[in-house]
C-alpha cells in the first residue's frame, strides 16, 4: 500500500512540474512598465517633440506580453510598422512594409502606457 501511495505522489509531482512549464510566464507583470523596465523608459525618453502622436502600447502576441510603438494620431498620414519587444526588451517580431497588415490580426493592444503628443 505504501508503494502505491508513493507512486501516486511521485506521479502527481512529475505531472505538476510538466504542467508548470506550460503556464504563461508572469515575470512581465508590472503596474508601471515604463518606470520598471529601463529599456522601455529609454524608448520613452527618445520620444520628444513629436510632430505626430506616437504611443507606447502593451499588448499580447501569441499569448505573450509585448510592447511596441505605434502611430496613434488620426490626423497624421502614415503607416505604423511596429517592432514587438518582450519584457526584457528583446525583439519578438519585426513587421515590415509587406506584412504590416497582419499586425492587426496577430496583436491585441491591451493598454497605452505613454503618449508622445504633438507639440503644435
Amino acid at each position: 500500500m505504501k508503494k502505491i501511495i508513493l507512486f501516486f505522489v511521485m506521479s502527481l509531482l512529475i505531472l505538476n512540474s510538466c504542467l508548470y512549464d506550460k503556464l504563461p510566464k508572469t515575470e512581465c507583470i508590472s503596474d508601471n512598465p515604463i518606470e520598471d523596465f529601463a529599456w522601455l523608459k529609454a524608448i520613452k525618453n527618445t520620444m520628444t517633440n513629436c510632430s505626430c502622436e506616437f504611443s507606447i502600447i502593451q499588448g499580447t502576441y501569441n499569448n505573450q506580453t509585448v510592447f511596441f510603438v505605434a502611430l496613434t494620431d488620426m490626423l497624421c498620414d502614415g503607416i505604423s510598422i511596429p517592432t514587438l519587444y518582450d519584457c526584457e526588451g528583446k525583439v519578438v517580431r519585426i513587421y515590415n512594409s509587406t506584412d504590416y497588415r497582419e499586425f492587426q490580426d496577430q496583436v491585441t493592444p491591451d493598454k497605452v502606457l505613454y503618449r508622445c503628443k504633438t507639440t503644435l
